[in-house]
């Protein structure tokens, strides 16, 4: 089980795992949002579950290596 499915199935809040996943790489917000082609600022708030454009969300969560909110 990969720790994104985990957090699947604990009910984490997909905002959280973002989160968690970030930091259990060891990477700032900026280091992620390098990787993904976002700025800091869409990291931050995908993080805190606000709106960023579904693109911007796709890429981070496919850096991370996570099910993206759409599939």
């Amino acid at each position: 089980m990969s720790a994104n499915d985990f957090f699947i199935a604990m009910n984490v809040k997909p905002a959280l795992i973002i989160r968690l996943e970030r930091i259990r790489r060891g990477w700032r917000q900026i280091d992620l949002a390098e990787k993904a082609g976002v700025t800091q600022a869409e990291v931050s708030a995908a993080e805190r579950g606000q709106y960023i454009v579904p693109a911007a969300r796709r890429r981070i969560e496919h850096v991370l290596d996570l099910k993206s909110e759409d599939e």
